[in-house]
């Protein structure tokens, strides 16, 4: 495969990616990056340290901490500090944020399903091992690439 196929699959990927999430947040009804945190919340029992979720979702804290303002004014959750540790604030799913995740937790099995039913299960298992190995591929090259650029900094 030659640089301008690799080229791409790559905006393939990008676009594939920009479709998903469009497509994700008109059939369940919620963007997908507040969705994460809803369903995180919601799958340990509705309460979560801020900590928990950065390294539960792999985020930026402060894309989290924007996100969960917005999630705060809309009452779906609700934040306070850990009473055996003020350092910690904690993040717990209100009963209408609960109501929002039991409501949207049927479409989108519905429209992950029907997603990703005409595609046979070995392509489907072909696809997610490519993406992990494409995921720590770009891990490794970007933290090489910030390694190298420190370096130069530091010598110049």
């Amino acid at each position: 495969m030659d640089e301008t196929e690799r080229i791409a699959v790559i905006q393939q990927f990008g676009r594939t990616y920009r479709v998903f999430m469009q497509s994700f947040e008109s059939q369940v009804g919620q963007p997908m990056p507040r969705w994460r945190i809803l369903i995180a919340l919601h799958d340990h029992a509705g309460e979560l340290s801020q900590k928990k979720l950065v390294e539960r979702l792999r985020v930026d804290p402060g894309a989290l901490t924007r996100q969960l303002k917005t999630l705060e004014a809309l009452g779906w959750i609700a934040r306070s500090v850990d009473q055996r540790d003020n350092r910690i604030s904690n993040v717990i799913l209100t009963d209408e944020g609960r109501a929002v995740v039991n409501a949207g937790l049927p479409r989108r099995n519905t429209f992950l399903s029907e997603t990703l039913s005409t595609l046979p299960d070995e392509a489907i298992t072909a696809l997610s091992g490519a993406l992990r190995v494409l995921e720590q591929r770009i891990i490794e090259v970007a933290s090489t690439s910030s390694e190298s650029d420190a370096t130069l900094s530091d010598n110049a």
